[in-house]
C-alpha cells in the first residue's frame, strides 16, 4: 500500500506539473508588440550599408509615339497618355514592389502627364517633378546639358543605403545606361560612390520583378 501510495502522488505530481508548465506556455512566447526583431533590424542595417538603389524606370503603355505638335509641359490634354490599360499597369506594378519589400525614400518624376501619372498610381511614396527626366525626343539639341544635370544629380545622392525611384522614358534611359526598355520596365543603378564609374547598371522587367543582386 506504501508504495502504491507513493507511485500514486508521484503519478499526480507529474501531471500537475505538465499541465502548470503547459498553462504557463502562452506567457512566455507571448510576442513584445512595437520592438522590432533581431532580423527586421539586421535587414535595416543590411540595407544602409547596401549600395544605394536607384529604380529608373520607363513610364507605363502610352499608345503611340512622340507627342503631338501643340504639346504642353502643362497641358495633358495636349500630350500622349497613359491608356487604362498602362494606369492598371503602373497599379500593379507598384503593389509588386512592395511585396518585394521596395519602399523607396523618394519618388521623381519626369514633368510629362504620362511619367507623372504612372508615379502616382505605383502609390508607394511621395512624387516630385524632377525636369531633368523629361524627354528629348523630339529635341535632342538639348539632350547633352540634360544628361549632365541628372548625372550631377544622381552623383548627389549618398552612395550607402539610399532607395528612390525615377519614373522617366525610353530615351533617357537608353543615353543613361545603354539600354533600351518597353513601357514598365526599367533598370537598376546601384551607385558606388566612385566618380569615375559611378554606377552598376542591372536590368528589370516588370512582368518578373526583383530586387538587384548585390
Amino acid at each position: 500500500m506504501k508504495k502504491f501510495f507513493t507511485f500514486m502522488t508521484f503519478l499526480l505530481i507529474g501531471q500537475f506539473g505538465f499541465i502548470s508548465a503547459h498553462a504557463q506556455t502562452p506567457a512566455l512566447t507571448q510576442p513584445t508588440l512595437n520592438k522590432p526583431t533581431q532580423s527586421s533590424e539586421m535587414s535595416q542595417q543590411a540595407v544602409a550599408k547596401a549600395d544605394t538603389q536607384i529604380l529608373m524606370i520607363r513610364h507605363a503603355l502610352a499608345p503611340g509615339m512622340g507627342d503631338p505638335s501643340n504639346f504642353d509641359v502643362n497641358d495633358c490634354s495636349t500630350q500622349r497618355n497613359l491608356s487604362q490599360k498602362g494606369i492598371d499597369q503602373a497599379k500593379t506594378f507598384g503593389l509588386q514592389l512592395k511585396k518585394l519589400g521596395f519602399q523607396p525614400d523618394q519618388v521623381w518624376t519626369s514633368q510629362w502627364c504620362r511619367s507623372f501619372d504612372t508615379a502616382q498610381a505605383l502609390g508607394i511614396g511621395q512624387v516630385t517633378p524632377l525636369p531633368a527626366l523629361n524627354s528629348y525626343f523630339q529635341n535632342r539639341s538639348v539632350a547633352e546639358q540634360q544628361l549632365a544635370d541628372l548625372k550631377k544629380f544622381i552623383m548627389s545622392l549618398p552612395s550607402k543605403g539610399g532607395r528612390y525611384v525615377m519614373v522617366t522614358h525610353h530615351v533617357l534611359i537608353g543615353d543613361l545606361a545603354g539600354q533600351w526598355v518597353g513601357s514598365g520596365d526599367g533598370v537598376w543603378l546601384l551607385l558606388t560612390g566612385n566618380h569615375n564609374d559611378p554606377w552598376r547598371v542591372m536590368p528589370f522587367l516588370s512582368e518578373k520583378p526583383a530586387l538587384p543582386m548585390e
